[in-house]
């Protein structure tokens, strides 16, 4: 971050406690009952963090439709959609998902409330996977995962606009179960300590808590006809990214461990929508560098008619130790779901202040 975005943001550290104030008044609407929690007839699990920026929400998405498919259970997900093209059903991280998962239901909607309905209305569907849910109220959830980036678990501990926090840590109270991601760094003694910390912040002795990391699986060489290759055949490769994520250090940071030679890197905004001249321009840069263009996974559905020409790294998530059991989960252990009832979606803290 820029030195004076960085002394910007320090200086509006009194928001913060307002934003935080503002939050902790919603949630505890919601806790007395002032707010009205709405239910649908299956399961949901909501996948969500404490912070804003990329903790790794759409591959834990991903390893839970998996997950759950693997046990004779049809998951739908059910998102905002935030960064969504105009007129477009899916945004970039939609789009991810139906690629990698055939026929699954996604519905993108501001209100998932609506939004969930629909999917039940479409049949066949036995839980709702509710991305990016956790500061969102309305829909009622059985179970609330919580993402921390391992290395920053609290995110500085400000709320913005001085900091990254969406809500205080006190927010994981609500949590059923937390995941430290990118946690391939942390120590076996540092994951234990901050397992006390976590549990102690939840007030929750017995709060399970993961560690997972995102790992390479495979990459597709620009030109290559489909077929996945090994991620060490970036090794020694000179290659220009294009990424617009939340973290896109991190994914630079991958591509160097897979011992590639980064000469550049393009970075957007979030959710950026590629357009065919920013393309024609990455590709160009790329041939003039002699460089392999290579992006994300999230980045390559986007590109359209010209994704055959740029190489995109596949990325999973994988946990160190233990996996969530479906009890966990909040399912049942005979890989049948009890269908009980869940509850409506609301607008994002920074939504709702905009309103």
């Amino acid at each position: 971050m820029p030195e004076s975005r960085k002394v910007l943001r320090q200086s509006l550290w009194p928001l913060s406690f307002l934003w935080a104030a503002i939050a902790a008044l919603r949630h505890w609407a919601f806790d007395v009952g002032w707010k009205r929690i709405e239910k649908v007839g299956v399961p949901v699990i909501s996948v969500g963090n404490l912070s804003v920026g990329g903790t790794g929400k759409t591959p834990m998405v991903s390893w839970l439709v998996e997950r759950l498919r693997s046990t004779s259970l049809e998951p739908a997900v059910v998102a905002r959609g935030y960064g969504r093209a105009e007129g477009a059903e899916l945004n970039d991280e939609g789009l991810l998902l139906d690629s990698k998962f055939e026929g699954l239901v996604q519905q993108q909607d501001p209100n998932r409330v609506l939004a969930a309905r629909r999917t039940i209305e479409r049949g066949g569907v036995d839980v709702i996977v509710l991305d990016d849910g956790f500061q969102h109220r309305r829909l009622h959830r059985d179970t609330d995962i919580v993402l921390l980036d391992a290395m920053r678990p609290f995110a500085g501990g400000l709320c913005l606009p001085a900091g990254d926090l969406r809500e205080t840590p006190g927010g994981l109270r609500r949590a059923d179960l937390v995941v430290l991601t990118r946690a391939e760094r942390l120590s076996d003694e540092a994951f234990r300590v901050w397992t006390e910390k976590l549990r102690r912040t939840a007030r929750n002795e017995s709060l399970p808590v993961f560690r997972a990391t995102h790992a390479p699986v495979s990459v597709r060489l620009p030109g290559d006809s489909g077929s996945a290759e090994d991620p060490s055949a970036l090794r020694g490769r000179r290659v220009l990214l294009l990424s617009g994520i939340g973290r896109p250090k991190s994914f630079e940071q991958t591509i160097l461990g897979l011992g590639a030679t980064v000469v550049g890197h393009v970075v957007k905004p979030d959710h950026h929508l590629h357009s065919p001249s920013e393309i024609e321009e990455f590709l160009a840069r790329a041939e003039t560098e002699g460089a392999l263009p290579v992006t994300t996974e999230k980045d390559h559905v986007k590109l359209g008619v010209q994704a055959p020409n740029v190489g995109v790294l596949h990325i999973g998530l994988r946990f160190l130790g233990a996996e969530p059991s479906l009890q966990q989960l909040g399912l049942a252990t005979d890989a049948q779901a009890t269908v009980h009832d869940s509850e409506s979606p609301e607008e994002d803290l920074s939504a709702e202040l905009h309103e």
